[in-house]
């Protein structure tokens, strides 16, 4: 008899209780927000006290108890705030009405982007659990879709299952015949791609590389010859590049890439340089220039020229070149070929302070190769 009341009792028992959610708003739907910055961690090991600069560190009392427009948290995206955004769309989730969904979950999507742009994809995948408890999936805004599909790849390198995840959107989309979808099947289709790379399946990456070549796009077809390079296929690269040039201007910037990069497919060093410098000279802002020719002075044998001018880049640009993962790497790669000893160790514990300035939250420090 009293196995049979208890049972009767836990049946009875409102939503909320014994681990089952209430809504969108429950504050149980999220884990303690990582407060650790790597960056931070970095300075402390390497940088001596006074060399060190400033940087801000945000603290729940700073946000808790009010909801934050979303001017607020857009500036916090831009400027790689993603502690403080994790933590302003935490507060905003909790004290926004349970019955504003919408609002709701338009808050979700900066909390789980806060999350993984952290590094903390491991905490977004086990609130995503939760919520998708007291929301159906399908009403979820499509970022959020996207950034659920992301999280398995990004937190435990399950890719398979990111695949798997976005190919369901990716057929959604494809089933709409609004104009607007088109835009997202490319954005779908190179997240799938970098997934397949993850995955070093390279078949699978040339079948999802062949369907986006149909298109009429210069950027969509470019986007697909650079990836095929990176693959290997260099025919097939050369074919959308020619497609490309019959579409855009031939000293169009984008024809100017395409051609500096299939020269370096090909080993054409100088070649590549003399084009990569083209587009810096008229484009300064074009980082990606900036970078591949400091690159080809790496690879012509001048790791100098290439430190000179990886340098030059980050210093008139130091919250945009300054602050890139790929343009530290290949400076620090500079410096581990041109030092060794304890002038390497200050030279990178000098670039590592440089970047500190500028840097927001979850900047990868192995980008500086410290170990």
């Amino acid at each position: 008899m009293t196995s049979l009341l208890s049972g009767i009792r836990a049946s009875s028992q409102s939503p909320g209780i014994a681990g089952v959610y209430r809504s969108l708003n429950d504050p149980r739907l999220f884990e303690p927000t990582p407060l650790r910055d790597a960056l931070d961690e970095a300075l402390t090991t390497y940088v001596s006290l006074d060399s060190r600069p400033r940087r801000e560190a945000p603290t729940l009392s700073d946000f808790t108890r009010r909801v934050h427009g979303y001017e607020i948290l857009n500036q916090y995206v831009v400027g790689g705030q993603w502690r403080a955004l994790a933590l302003a769309s935490e507060s905003s989730i909790i004290e926004t009405f349970a019955d504003d969904r919408r609002t709701l979950l338009k808050y979700w999507v900066y909390r789980i982007l806060a999350l993984t742009q952290m590094g903390a994809s491991d905490v977004a995948d086990r609130e995503l659990g939760r919520l998708e408890q007291v929301s159906e999936l399908k009403k979820w805004p499509f970022e959020l879709r996207v950034l659920r599909a992301q999280v398995p790849g990004l937190a435990y390198g399950a890719w398979i299952k990111s695949v798997d995840r976005l190919s369901a959107l990716l057929r959604g989309c494809r089933r709409m015949a609004e104009q607007s979808q088109g835009q997202r099947v490319f954005r779908l289709s190179l997240i799938l791609l970098r997934c397949v790379v993850e995955m070093q399946d390279s078949s699978l990456a040339t079948q999802i590389l062949d369907q986006l070549a149909v298109a009429d796009d210069p950027l969509v077809l470019s986007a697909a010859a650079r990836m095929y390079l990176q693959l290997g296929g260099i025919p097939a690269a050369e074919r959308l590049f020619v497609r490309v040039e019959g579409l855009v201007p031939k000293d169009d910037k984008l024809t100017l890439m395409n051609r500096a990069l299939y020269a370096v497919a090909a080993g054409k060093w100088e070649t590549a340089r003399e084009m990569f410098a083209q587009v810096q000279a008229a484009h300064p802002e074009h980082l990606a220039a900036g970078n591949n020719l400091a690159l080809c002075d790496l690879y012509l044998g001048q790791p100098q020229a290439m430190l000179n001018g990886l340098q030059a880049l980050m210093g008139e640009a130091p919250a945009a070149a300054g602050t890139s993962e790929e343009l530290v790497f290949n400076y620090c790669t500079g410096l581990d070929l041109h030092y060794d000893g304890a002038r390497l160790r200050d030279a990178k514990a000098k670039k590592l302070a440089e970047v500190a300035t500028w840097a927001g939250d979850g900047f990868d420090t192995t980008s500086f190769k410290l170990m």
